[in-house]
């Protein structure tokens, strides 16, 4: 074969440009560019001898049918330039074909529309009306964008609108009413009583502009006025007729009062004149009541004793929420039994209950203050911090009392946390049979020597009270307290690792004097080790 002819390679640069409205323009790094769409540097060629056949180039691949399986095919053809010699190399097939795969040579193609922009304004406007526009993109099945000509071979619809009017809010300020006149007074009397006069919205803000205030009502109390009403007296001791007791009569008065309406102001006693203006209701009930029949109890009776005062409101509240059903007041009668005898001649504890609608909804949770020796206070507070008597659980009250039962009698011991007796620090337990403790024993303390202490010996003391300061003078060394037992009363981990360690060694102990007293094996006797003569033979094969 000639030298120049035959196979060959083809090489050429491949550069990344940036590309603007006039072409390609500077050079750019690599990186910039799509390695997907990177064309190839170096091919493979062929440069035909004189009197071999000479065909052109490849012709375009043919489109491959939609949809894309490999069912179908796409190829591509070359003509024949030259006919080959009678001795050159004749012209190869002319023609290729190769099967559609989807996304490596066979794509589908789609639109595919961007979301909208934000409104585009006129120069120099700030608010008003504008455009906002979207883009329309071809996209390739396997998520490329490319150039729209592809969709628009394929005849693909395209009705999506582009742009459309929009408008950006002006920044506009809040607007609010005149104030309205005060209200009437919330209390026909007393402190507690305020006015109140509010404004409404009548442009909210928009945009950027100033955004209403927060304060929307304003309040000042009233004037203030005193609060007059018909008060009872208490009742006077029961009078009986010519005896000592049973069935009489008792009395009671009515006063004018005055307070500042709070309930915390104790009402103080005036001249009746100012409450001539006061219709006498006195607790909800305008029947007054002056005089009552009344028992006077004889020795040895029981009797009720009067009436409590009503109790607050109580709501039906779960989890702090009120149910809506109301609520109730409640008082009460007690029996006051004066001989046990006679305690099935007594009457029952009376009740009396009545609605209401002015209660609140309360939690109720227990509380502990800290210990001090064995015991503490517990009580129930309610959540507007006042402590009451019920409302918390019984089942959920905390431990007062954690004295141990029996007691902790034994010297040196003290009732733990647990209810159980344990011994101080320096001690160990001795639990009998059963699991109480029985006495607690000292332990021994081992004192390690520093390089300053002279003597060199290693010392065992007994243990001191934990409470009492240590004797041994600085520097003289370091002083461990070895507790075998734990305060549950078993042996603690070091002492098992302690005694694992004193078996293995006990067992190397052992081994070793096995080991030198076992009698030496006698050594066994040397073979002849003297080579023997060759003897070289001959087994009749023709090639020695």
């Amino acid at each position: 074969m000639r030298d120049n002819c035959g196979e060959g390679v083809q090489t050429r640069k491949v550069r990344c440009m940036q590309n603007t409205a006039d072409g390609p323009s500077d050079q750019v790094e690599d990186y910039l560019c799509d390695p997907e769409e990177m064309p190839l540097g170096s091919r493979e060629c062929k440069l035909p001898c004189p009197e071999d056949c000479v065909i052109s180039e490849w012709g375009p691949w043919t489109r491959c049918t939609l949809p894309c399986n490999q069912s179908s095919f796409r190829q591509r053809s070359a003509d024949p330039i030259r006919q080959p010699a009678d001795e050159g190399r004749v012209c190869p097939d002319a023609v290729e074909k190769e099967p559609c795969n989807l996304n490596r040579n066979c794509f589908h193609y789609d639109y595919n529309v961007t979301d909208w922009s934000t409104c585009q304004l006129s120069e120099k406007a700030v608010c008003g009306n504008g455009i906002k526009t979207r883009m329309l993109d071809c996209v390739r099945s396997d998520g490329k964008s490319v150039d729209l000509k592809y969709c628009e071979e394929l005849g693909l619809e395209k009705n999506w609108q582009m742009n459309t009017s929009c408008m950006v809010e002006c920044p506009v300020n809040c607007q609010l009413s005149e104030w309205s006149p005060w209200s009437e007074c919330s209390q026909t009397c007393g402190l507690t009583g305020k006015m109140i006069r509010r404004r409404a919205v009548t442009q909210p803000f928009q945009g950027d502009g100033r955004p209403c205030p927060a304060l929307m009502e304003q309040s000042k109390p009233c004037p203030v006025k005193p609060c007059y009403r018909w008060q009872y007296g208490h009742w006077s001791p029961c009078q009986v007729q010519d005896a000592e007791c049973g069935e009489g009569t008792r009395t009671r008065n009515i006063s004018c009062v005055v307070s500042d309406g709070s309930a915390d102001d104790f009402s103080k006693v005036v001249d009746e004149e100012f409450c001539t203006d006061v219709e006498p209701i006195i607790d909800g009930n305008k029947k007054t009541i002056l005089e009552e029949t009344c028992t006077q109890p004889c020795p040895g009776d029981c009797y009720l004793n009067d009436w409590s005062s009503w109790s607050l409101c109580q709501l039906t509240c779960v989890n702090g929420e009120d149910l809506g059903f109301g609520g109730i007041q409640v008082r009460s009668r007690a029996v006051i039994i004066q001989e046990l005898e006679n305690q099935h001649l007594c009457p029952e504890q009376m009740l009396e209950t009545k609605s209401c609608d002015d209660g609140q909804c309360y939690e109720y949770k227990w509380m502990a203050s800290a210990w001090k020796g064995s015991s503490r206070t517990v009580w129930c507070q309610r959540s507007d911090g006042i402590n009451v008597t019920g409302g918390c659980l019984v089942v959920r009250q905390p431990d007062a009392d954690r004295s141990c039962h029996p007691p902790c009698s034994q010297p040196h011991s003290y009732c733990s946390e647990t209810r159980t007796c344990s011994c101080e620090e320096g001690y160990t337990e001795v639990l009998s049979s059963n699991g109480t403790l029985e006495q607690c024993t000292l332990i021994p303390v081992v004192v390690i020597p520093t390089v300053e202490d002279k003597r060199g010996d290693v010392k065992t003391s007994r243990a001191v009270h934990p409470t009492q300061p240590s004797s041994n003078p600085a520097g003289r060394g370091r002083t461990w307290f070895l507790q075998p037992f734990g305060p549950d009363g078993r042996l603690k981990t070091w002492v098992y690792g302690v005694a694992a360690g004193a078996c293995v060694l006990l067992i190397f102990i052992v081994s070793m004097i096995y080991l030198a007293c076992k009698k030496p094996k006698k050594p066994q006797r040397r073979q002849n080790n003297r080579l023997k003569p060759l003897t070289l033979a001959y087994d009749g094969d023709a090639d020695m």
